[in-house]
């Protein structure tokens, strides 16, 4: 081999061998799981200490008075207690959350005890994002009935 073409070889072996290591550092840190609850109670014990994103629905929550830290349950679904991991978070929850909430919530498990996160609570709505019903007629000229409306008042 002529000693230009291993100089080539070895740039391009450096360079890729550089972008490996970069990208596995960057994923070692960053790499989060996306599980539902279900996926978390079958084997708690294999992802103890891991870095999760969990999606459930809110249940049992409660707030120490005067302090912003909540515990809570996050279950499989709305009402069941099948599959169930409890957690704990301090910090300011969004205004959507609340008992039956869908959440996702990122943290780490440590035992049996989900550790959230600084703002690691997303919750969702979900009457913004589903079609509301017609209102049904309308009065004359066009104008619906104040109390059939979700609209502002005076």
């Amino acid at each position: 081999m002529p000693n230009k073409a291993v100089k080539i070889v070895l740039t391009t072996v450096a360079l890729f061998g550089a972008f490996l290591f970069l990208m596995w550092t960057t994923m070692q840190e960053g790499t989060q799981y996306f599980l539902e609850v279900e996926e978390v109670t079958a084997d708690a014990a294999a992802w103890d200490g891991e870095a999760l994103k969990v999606h459930g629905y809110a249940a049992n929550v409660l707030r120490h008075p005067k302090s912003l830290d909540y515990r809570f349950e996050i279950t499989d679904s709305v009402g069941s207690s099948l599959h169930v991991v409890n957690a704990v978070y301090s910090g300011i929850v969004p205004d959507t959350f609340d008992n039956h909430a869908e959440v996702v919530a990122t943290g780490r498990l440590v035992g049996d005890t989900f550790h959230i996160i600084p703002d690691g609570i997303m919750a969702k709505c979900p009457s913004k994002y589903e079609e509301q019903p017609s209102v049904g007629r309308d009065v004359a000229g066009g104008y619906v009935s104040v109390t059939q409306s979700d609209g502002a008042s005076n």
